[in-house]
């Protein structure tokens, strides 16, 4: 049996179920990094919540992941991409990379991001669709991409 995966622009009234799946993906890492500080965090993630910006990735009804977006002129920053681990190499972090991939290139713009240094997984991932180390900070690589040096299908074929 097939699973689908339906991708939509985020709602408004998404905000609470977004931050949610982010607490369930990202808690892990940020905790080992910083300590979690639930205020914090709620504010931070309200702050930077912008539907426009967001894909969602659903599977039966249920959030699974999603991707934000940043429009920074020359670039496009992706300031979250997040599948729950449960659904991870089934290729849909890879579906919702390569939709950014496509953007930069249509539109000649670099893709920058930042991935913690303790996430190696995911920056053997962002490494494997052509994204390169291009400095860090104390707790992350700060990595990027060049429309011209990757095909969005690279992202497909990494299956994230």
């Amino acid at each position: 049996m097939t699973s689908q995966y339906f991708f939509h622009e985020a709602a408004k009234n998404e905000e609470a179920i977004l931050f949610d799946l982010y607490t369930r993906v990202m808690k892990e890492y940020i905790t080992e990094i910083w300590g979690w500080d639930q205020k914090w965090q709620e504010n931070d993630f309200s702050k930077h919540f912008n539907p426009e910006n967001i894909t969602v990735v659903r599977e039966k009804g249920t959030m699974i992941g999603y991707s934000q977006v940043e429009d920074q002129g020359n670039q496009l920053y992706i300031r979250m991409l997040l599948v729950l681990p449960k659904y991870q190499r089934k290729s849909i972090g890879a579906s919702l990379l390569s939709a950014v991939i496509e953007k930069a290139r249509a539109e000649s713009k670099s893709i920058a991001l930042q991935v913690f240094k303790v996430n190696r997984q995911a920056k053997s991932f962002y490494e494997h669709c052509g994204f390169q180390v291009q400095g860090n900070t104390p707790s992350s690589f700060i990595m990027g991409l060049m429309p011209n040096q990757a095909n969005p299908a690279d992202a497909k074929k990494r299956r994230g």
